[in-house]
């Protein structure tokens, strides 16, 4: 199905056709983390959709996570509010089961690698590869850290900083993902020497970057293939640019009212903000729940 309408409205009528073909036909909702589901400094989902997520999953409707984010950086309390299977982590760069067990992985190249380092050593920007195991800094670590995770966030500790040997690659291949730290000014005038990268706005002064081959829409695929379902039985919600293949391929394109409006233009649906738990009254408007 497709009800791409690149507007904040829906008329009345195409809202009832999109409830009649969600109470037959979507089987798998589908969820960024940060800005969709989680607002900024929050650790825990909202109680609304925490109950929401339940009664779709009592209906047989699955919930994927689906985030740039590494796996080791998940709350912990999605483990116990949510009984996840599968989850998409890295923008689509590695799906992992509930253990964090790599079932399909898209590593990059050791030039791409390389050509990260070298704009980021040129630039002065902080540089975070999302390896399998760990999330790791080869340039410029207390930037990264600085615009990566707060001060008294625990999760700090998780972070390698391997900036002056540059040698976990070696042991744990090549990165699956990257995270820039810099100023939108810095950004901009690399963007054009990297024809084959998308930098993503993720948040302040924050970037993840990835090849255009590899999105977020590539974890779905095998959860689909599992299933016995097309993108046409998928909801999907996201906030920034790298969701937005996700929400251009599902039969149900959602962006949340705190996006852009570049991503806004892929989607069916505007729902209410992160904030406003826009993603549980979509669920709840369209009848999933």
């Amino acid at each position: 199905m497709q009800h791409k309408t690149a507007s904040l409205q829906i008329n009345t009528t195409l809202l009832h056709d999109i409830i009649l073909h969600m109470e037959k036909e979507i089987k798998l909702i589908v969820c960024d983390v940060d800005g969709t589901i989680l607002p900024s400094g929050k650790y825990e989902i909202s109680e609304r959709l925490r109950e929401d997520f339940h009664k779709a999953m009592k209906k047989g409707i699955k919930v994927l996570i689906n985030t740039g984010r590494h796996y080791t950086f998940l709350p912990q309390s999605f483990f116990k509010d949510l009984p996840m299977d599968r989850i998409g982590t890295i923008n689509g760069a590695c799906l992992v089961d509930r253990n964090g067990n790599p079932i399909e992985k898209h590593p990059m190249s050791e030039k791409e690698m390389n050509d990260f380092i070298e704009i980021s050593d040129k630039y002065g920007i902080g540089l975070g590869f999302k390896f399998e195991d760990s999330v790791v800094t080869y340039a410029n670590h207390e930037i990264f850290m600085g615009g990566y995770v707060s001060k008294d966030d625990p999760r700090r500790s998780l972070i390698i900083d391997d900036t002056q040997k540059r040698t976990h690659h070696l042991e744990h291949g090549y990165p699956l993902g990257t995270f820039l730290i810099c100023d939108e000014d810095v950004i901009t005038p690399v963007k054009k020497d990297f024809p084959n990268i998308v930098f993503a706005w993720s948040c302040k002064r924050g970037y993840d970057a990835f090849l255009k081959s590899v999105t977020k829409a590539d974890s779905i695929i095998p959860v689909l293939k599992e299933n016995n379902i097309t993108w046409d039985n998928v909801i999907a919600f996201g906030d920034a640019g790298n969701d937005t293949p996700m929400i251009a391929k599902a039969g149900i394109g959602v962006a949340m009212g705190n996006s852009k409006d570049d991503v806004k233009e892929y989607a069916d649906i505007i729902a209410d903000t992160c904030e406003n738990d826009g993603v549980a009254k979509v669920l709840e408007d369209l009848k999933l729940v």
